[in-house]
């Protein structure tokens, strides 16, 4: 089975704006593949939703967060990766991927991840790639 970390902009963009990434995000929710995630991507996703921008509150941070957490593989990732001096957050996205034995980071990032296009064994691609794959 296909094993893939989602970046938290394309979690962001299925909740809010739908589409593809939503249909990336019911596919993680319906098991159509072995989601991943660790504790730095889950902070980052709670932080996102929790600021300002978006104004929820605790609980509907976990109203919209607590399936699609839950259907995950949460790993711990060991392996520290400096590959994007800009971004610390991205770093910890690689390090869940190549940690979590991903062929895929799914992201909308094309300034630093889809730049990179692959990392080490790991592809990285967009929401609508992927959902061509599955």
């Amino acid at each position: 089975m296909i094993r893939a970390v989602i970046d938290t902009n394309i979690v962001i963009s299925g909740l809010f704006f739908g589409g593809v990434p939503l249909r990336v995000m019911d596919a993680a929710i319906d098991r159509k593949f072995t989601h991943i995630l660790s504790a730095p991507i889950i902070a980052e996703i709670e932080r996102v939703l929790r600021s300002k921008k978006f104004g929820l509150t605790d609980d509907q941070v976990t109203d919209v967060t607590e399936l699609y957490f839950d259907r995950a593989e949460l790993v711990v990732p060991t392996s520290i990766i400096n590959a994007i001096p800009r971004c610390a957050g991205d770093n910890r996205v690689l390090e869940c991927a190549v940690d979590g034995k991903c062929q895929y980071i799914v992201t909308g990032d094309r300034r630093d991840l889809l730049s990179l296009g692959k990392f080490q064994k790991v592809q990285i691609i967009t929401a609508k790639e992927f959902l061509k794959l599955m």
